[in-house]
């Protein structure tokens, strides 16, 4: 029960005001407000009713059994017609220059609805309209409302209330007054001051007196009455929707000074049949309501089955025309299938004509084709006479290209002797050697001197003019002449390099070559080895990689014999300070030309190093000597076999582990000058010669700055060996390159390289302008002293002594 009188809060200074749906009464109290309480804050109060039909869905009804589109569109014109309702009376007032607040709730009782307002928002001073005779007189009881009065009884006292009608106070409940009133007869002139009025003494007293005994009938009624006046109906539709409440009017038993007790009992009798007259009209509210919420039922049901008979209607309309459509379709199918039919009539007939003709042209047609085969067969013939021409023209045009490219080389070697050595080659260091000077050396080619032996001939150890030697005998199915053969021996005496097998001498008769004898064993048996005391470290094998590169840039520059056209591990020798021969260069001059002898050898580790385009050709180039050097570096990496070494190198790149295939005897290789190698390699093994790096301008360039590196680790790695001559080894870079002896007098050239400063003074003295490793022409013939090389050199023979 709201408005106890023991409840208070605290004071809201706030005028509140209760507006209704009569827009013009409104108005009449919001400028009587005004007027009277000049400055004060107005804020509306209102209690919104919804309609009949929002109440009977939320309240009677499932939303299963209606739509709830329908129940959303009558709750929205609901709210939007009350906005519209309480923005009149906001727009009045912003006319009369005041700026009001709102404040609403949704409920069916009005004045519980004001009560509980004043509860919530702790309203202090409220106004309110009321009927001018409601606390007056008897016609109270006839009213249609007794809002005010139920306001009066049941708000709290903390809230001061002004009744107002037709713009005149009538009564007004101060502050804590209880159930007393005031009650003044308004004049025609306005009110001044806050809450001031012009009043009448006669008129107040007899008023007062009324009020009293009024209040005290109303209060025995109230306490006689068996069941209260107030009957409460409620039915929840969801959260957000209010409580629905239908109570009876209360009423006022009017009353005078003068009443007796048989003027009390005829007022109870007569209210008692008020009562009796509100109940029943009450159920037959009750009973049209019932009947009315019965007829909006069936006419949603009659409105759902009329809208179900139209949707069955349209569906058989759409089923109707998809079958006239469907039927449409057959029927010109089947106009097309007959026209198809008669169409393949007309060809049948058509064909069965042809096949008339052709059945009688047929005679002709095998005579044509008996003559059509023996046509045939006489091209056939000529294109095999055609193509044995053609392959014997390839066969003549392949040696008349090898003999112009070995006629060519002949001019070219000619040209370069006659420009070096305008008196002959009487000069040359290779000296004659009769075939009983073989013999012996051999002591009759024993078996067991050969150390030894290839396709290209075989090598037996020797003793020569009392010196150790290496004598090839080459094959004897040579084509060349003794002269020939000793043109091509001086043409290759004059090539020297510190990296190659020196050539000695010659025996035409024999077809015999001498070289210097190497005591250390090839690059392929230190490779093949398992043995971890013939293993070459990172450093060596990069040095290893770098003579014979130079070698290769040597034999490049040389406008005479520039192609070694057999280099191989096997063919890589080392001397007794482990510095790199290599051996056979030049050999394939003197072999017999008539074939290609490249294509003779299946086994795969030898066919490895071959470039694949002189498989083909049979014509040495530059490009040879590069692939099979990208071979030899990959096997220097990995210690792997030949003929599988570049796929593992492309694989384990591609997939980021080339340390796994790296050779582990060789040391801790650093890994990203062993990618930059393997890279580099993989270029000289491309199958296309035009893929494959320069020499000079791109592999020396690569390698050439690692001589550094090869040379810092010399004093603490020695060459493989036996572990007690390990620290008599001479370290390479202290041997003269020319003269293969410890310098004693070390100078820098412009090419890099430190010589013997009489070896190299000697080489510019014979009119040479090349590096003596390179064979490339120098910028100058400047000698620089090697003083730190000198001093290093100083200081092992000391310690060696």
């Amino acid at each position: 029960m709201m408005g106890d009188e023991g409840e208070s809060f605290d004071y809201n200074p706030t005028l509140y005001v209760a507006v209704g749906r009569n827009v013009k009464e409104g108005k009449s109290l919001l400028e009587w407000a005004v007027k009277s309480f000049e400055g004060r804050k107005i804020c509306l109060l209102h209690v919104h009713h919804p309609t009949i039909l929002v109440s009977l869905l939320n309240g009677r009804l499932s939303e299963s059994k209606f739509k709830k589109s329908a129940i959303n569109t009558c709750e929205e014109i609901d709210r939007l017609k009350n906005q519209k309702l309480l923005n009149q009376y906001l727009l009045f007032l912003l006319q009369m220059g005041i700026q009001a607040d709102k404040v609403l709730i949704e409920m069916n009782n009005t004045e519980k609805g004001i009560l509980k307002l004043i509860s919530h928002h702790r309203i202090g001073d409220l106004v309110m309209g009321a009927a001018a005779d409601t606390f007056l007189t008897k016609k109270f009881s006839e009213t249609k409302t007794n809002k005010a009065l139920i306001v009066c009884q049941q708000a709290p006292l903390s809230c001061h209330i002004w009744f107002v009608c037709k713009g005149d106070l009538i009564c007004s409940r101060p502050e804590g007054g209880g159930s007393s009133l005031t009650s003044t007869k308004t004049l025609s002139f306005p009110l001044n001051g806050y809450g001031s009025t012009l009043k009448h003494d006669n008129v107040e007293n007899i008023v007062a007196n009324s009020e009293n005994v009024c209040f005290e009938h109303l209060s025995r009624s109230m306490e006689m009455s068996d069941s209260p006046l107030d009957s409460t109906t409620t039915a929840e539709s969801g959260s957000s929707s209010p409580s629905f409440e239908k109570g009876k009017l209360g009423e006022h038993l009017p009353c005078s000074s003068s009443s007796n007790s048989l003027d009390f009992m005829y007022h109870q009798n007569e209210a008692s049949d008020i009562q009796e007259r509100l109940e029943h009209t009450l159920k037959d509210v009750e009973k049209w309501n019932q009947k009315l919420f019965e007829e909006s039922l069936n006419r949603w049901r009659a409105e759902e089955d009329a809208f179900d008979a139209v949707r069955k209607a349209e569906a058989a309309e759409s089923q109707y025309k998809e079958e006239m459509n469907r039927r449409q379709e057959i029927e010109e199918v089947s106009t097309s299938l007959k026209q198809e039919i008669q169409t393949m009539k007309n060809h049948h007939d058509q064909s069965l004509k042809e096949l008339r003709l052709i059945r009688d042209h047929i005679p002709e047609l095998e005579n044509e084709l008996n003559k059509a085969r023996s046509l045939e067969k006489e091209l056939e013939n000529k294109i095999l006479q055609a193509v044995n021409l053609l392959i014997t023209f390839k066969g003549t045009r392949d040696k008349l290209r090898i003999e112009y490219h070995s006629a060519n080389r002949k001019v070219n070697k000619l040209m370069n002797l006659a420009n070096e050595d305008p008196m002959g080659i009487s000069n040359t260091q290779v000296f004659g050697v009769s075939f009983s000077d073989i013999i012996e050396a051999t002591q009759g080619l024993n078996p067991c001197h050969r150390i030894g032996d290839g396709r290209s001939g075989s090598v037996f150890k020797g003793v020569l003019f009392h010196a150790k030697v290496a004598i090839k005998m080459l094959p004897s199915s040579g084509s060349q002449s003794d002269s020939e053969f000793k043109y091509e021996v001086e043409v290759l005496s004059r090539v020297r390099h510190p990296n190659l097998v020196a050539l000695i001498g010659a025996c035409p008769e024999s077809r015999s070559l001498v070289y210097e004898y190497i005591e250390n064993s090839s690059l392929e048996d230190y490779l093949s080895a398992p043995a971890k005391s013939r293993a070459l470290l990172w450093q060596t094998r990069i040095r290893i990689a770098i003579e014979i590169c130079s070698v290769l840039v040597f034999l490049s520059a040389n406008q005479g014999c520039n192609v070694h056209g057999n280099l191989k591990p096997s063919k890589i020798l080392f001397d007794r300070n482990f510095f790199c021969k290599i051996s056979d260069f030049g050999i394939f001059n003197l072999m017999s030309r008539n074939d290609n002898p490249f294509t003779c050898n299946n086994d795969p580790e030898i066919i490895a190093y071959m470039d694949p385009e002189i498989l083909e050709s049979g014509i040495l180039t530059t490009e040879t000597d590069v692939y099979a050097f990208g071979i030899i570096l990959l096997r220097l990496l990995t210690g792997r076999p030949a003929s599988t070494v570049v796929r593992d190198v492309k694989c384990a790149l591609e997939r980021g582990h080339l340390n796994a295939i790296l050779d582990l005897s060789a040391g801790d290789w650093p890994l990203e000058l062993a990618k930059k190698l393997a890279n580099l390699s993989l270029r000289c093994c491309e199958t296309n010669g035009l893929d494959r790096p320069d020499l000079s301008s791109e592999i020396w360039v690569v390698l050439e700055p690692l001589k550094d590196l090869c040379h810092q680790s010399q004093s603490t790695s020695t060459s493989p060996g036996s572990s007690s001559r390990s620290q008599q080894k001479i370290p390479s870079h202290f041997v003269c390159p020319i003269f293969q002896e410890v310098m004693t007098d070390p100078c820098i050239a412009a090419d890099g390289f430190t010589y013997e400063a009489d070896a190299i003074k000697g080489w510019f003295g014979s009119g040479h302008k090349t590096s003596p490793m390179t064979n490339l022409k120098l910028e100058n013939c400047d000698l620089l002293p090697n003083y730190a090389l000198y001093y290093a050199i100083q200081e092992w023979q000391q310690r060696h002594t």
